[in-house]
């Protein structure tokens, strides 16, 4: 979520956020203080309700702001693949040596681990 609305830096590229985009890069819009605003006013008085099924309504909402996400990441992508201003993804993987394979097992843990906490 923070990287959403804060933005982020990475292999020398920095996206900006919803934040960034709005209000310019600023210390009020960068990561650390974006996280420390999050939990203090969202998190943290979810957190101090007595009985878990008071969060069933917020539970709802995340779903329903999940499914938004998702149908807005899909538009965008199903549009910028018609536009010809992305390639085609992939539907299988590019080998073309043993280091190649070996990162396909890199994989292996993450997938088990997003699978295990998806079930519990």
């Amino acid at each position: 979520m923070c990287d959403v609305l804060s933005g982020t830096t990475s292999s020398g590229s920095h996206h900006f956020g919803v934040l960034e985009g709005w209000f310019g890069e600023h210390w009020s819009t960068g990561r650390t203080f974006v996280l420390l605003v999050t939990t203090l006013l969202v998190f943290t008085p979810l957190g101090f309700f007595k009985r878990i099924d008071s969060l069933r309504y917020t539970s709802g909402l995340a779903v329903a702001l999940a499914i938004v996400f998702l149908v807005i990441t899909a538009g965008i992508t199903f549009v910028k693949l018609f536009n010809g201003s992305i390639e085609s993804p992939r539907l299988l993987p590019n080998i073309t040596d043993i280091t190649s394979i070996w990162n396909l097992f890199t994989a292996v843990p993450v997938l088990v681990t997003a699978f295990v906490c998806h079930y519990n």
